[in-house]
């Protein structure tokens, strides 16, 4: 059994990190309690170097470092920042197992089988590390036999590590007991007995170790030998990509709001990205100073990872719907889509790819609005130009086996181009029917015509009674020609192909 593990220390500083990346460089803490009670609960490297420490109150801090950033941790934001662990563990097994250590978050995956995507254990522990790293965490991982091995190793490497199969007893030999228990009273009675390392209590009867100390001592003992094993359990993974904003001030102005949105959008496309998913929507939440929320729901015209994009339209949804009040946090929940995957034939016509087709139409509804991107779509009427926006989707590309004989190619037909909107027009009607048109653009004598079809629908709504003319000008061309009886008037709808 191989087993990654990814640690992930000091989870609630990360966690603070991430949201408010302006902080990577300075001295920050993240504190927990409240009044004269708060202390600081976790102390950046620059902090640490100026004498803050874990467990310090925050006056006591401050005095060591005046220039200190200290913040509290939201607990959404350090939900956000588990989740991120999860996902960046999925990206390389579809088995993970999530875990905590203190303040350090562990993941473990499944290393069985993944040499065709990563290689062997030393590429499946540095696309764990590269996997973190995306969705910005400082993390260090390793594949070992066993989970604790495995844990171990990266607990103590220096950022990628790998224990062999049958390196499992060697790699812990020399480790000292109480890092492998939690169990006060067995490490009391083993340092008792004058034993130190993992090799030292290797190196006794597992019976005898087993009669003694029971259950836990023979667990020990096996994990000293280089046996692990505990299995792996495994999560089901849930659909929840939320990212937030941690703020220390009120927002009142746009810009100020889009600038904090867009690491938080990073961050979500980043996770997405892990899981093999687009973003198919946006829900922008707004909590309001100094009570209320506000949620601003945000269509996409297609699912996308083009944070510039989602970033417009969350500018659009702010500006038609201001929040009326100082904005003191942000949270970003997006709707996962399965990203579509196509693969190109040796026999056929080359195509768009169906991930860039769908950037594009998402940049194209970040300038025109969702609302003004979609597909045509014919509305069950007797009215031939009602339609309606439906979403966009590219036709599937047509697949063709070799040798098989090129499908017959439909009858043609005349598909008539509606005016946007209908034009104007006048008419010369003579004792036969049309005989001259005129409109914007289109002149000319009637050579021949069709009509009337006659229309009176509508009875149970608006009220259209109109009669339809399909008239061919001198010129060649074939138009569209209804005369409104309500109004009295001729309008040319569209032209024939």
């Amino acid at each position: 059994m191989r087993l990654g593990c990814l640690v992930v220390p000091e989870l609630p500083l990360q966690a603070l990190r991430r949201a408010v990346p302006e902080l990577a460089d300075s001295a920050f803490a993240v504190a927990e309690g409240e009044g004269a009670r708060a202390r600081i609960q976790a102390a950046s490297s620059k902090a640490r170097q100026l004498g803050v420490r874990s467990g310090q109150a925050i006056s006591e801090a401050l005095a060591f470092a005046p220039g200190l950033h200290v913040r509290w941790l939201e607990p959404a934001l350090l939900d956000d920042a588990r989740q991120a662990v999860f996902d960046a563990a999925y990206r390389v097994s579809p088995q993970v197992e999530l875990g905590e250590s203190g303040r350090a978050a562990l993941a473990w995956v499944d290393a069985d089988g993944l040499s065709r995507l990563w290689g062997d254990d030393a590429g499946t522990a540095s696309a764990l590390w590269a996997s973190a790293n995306r969705v910005g965490f400082v993390a260090r991982a390793a594949v070992g036999p066993g989970k604790r091995i495995a844990q171990l190793a990266a607990e103590r490497g220096e950022g990628v590590e790998v224990v062999g199969p049958e390196q499992g007893r060697a790699f812990v030999a020399g480790l000292p007991l109480t890092s492998l228990t939690r169990d006060a009273d067995l490490a009391e009675t083993l340092a008792r007995w004058g034993l130190r390392t993992a090799g030292e209590l290797s190196a006794l009867p597992p019976d005898g170790v087993g009669a003694r100390l029971g259950r836990p001592g023979a667990l020990l003992h096996r994990l000293c030998c280089g046996e692990d094993p505990e299995p792996l359990r495994p999560l089901v993974p849930t659909e929840r990509f939320e990212e937030g904003c941690h703020l220390d001030h009120l927002l009142v102005a746009l810009e100020g709001l889009l600038f904090l949105l867009r690491p938080a959008l990073e961050r979500l496309v980043e996770r997405l990205d892990c899981r093999g998913f687009a973003c198919g929507g946006l829900t922008l939440r707004l909590q309001l100073d100094p009570t209320g929320e506000v949620a601003l729901p945000v269509s996409l015209a297609a699912p996308t990872r083009e944070v510039g994009a989602m970033l417009a339209l969350c500018r659009a949804v702010v500006e038609a719907h201001p929040p009326g009040a100082p904005v003191r946090g942000v949270r970003l929940a997006a709707e996962p889509a399965r990203v579509r995957q196509q693969q190109l034939g040796l026999w056929d016509l080359p195509t768009a790819a169906p991930m860039k087709l769908m950037a594009a139409v998402a940049q194209v509804a970040a300038i025109v609005g969702a609302g003004g991107v979609g597909r045509a779509q014919l509305q069950d009427s007797h009215l031939f130009e009602r339609w309606e926006s439906a979403t966009f989707q590219p036709a599937p590309a047509p697949t063709r086996l070799p040798g098989e004989p090129l499908p017959e190619p439909p009858p043609p037909l005349a598909a008539l181009r509606l005016f946007r909107p209908p034009l104007p027009a006048e008419v010369r009607y003579g004792p036969r029917g049309p005989e001259a048109l005129a409109a914007p653009g289109v002149n000319g004598w009637v050579v021949s015509w069709a009509g009337p079809f006659r229309l009176d629908v509508g009875w149970h709504g608006p009220h259209v009674s109109r009669d339809a003319f399909d008239v061919e000008l001198s010129d060649g061309a074939v138009y569209r020609v209804i005369h409104d009886g309500t109004a009295n008037a001729f309008q040319v709808v569209g032209r024939y192909d």
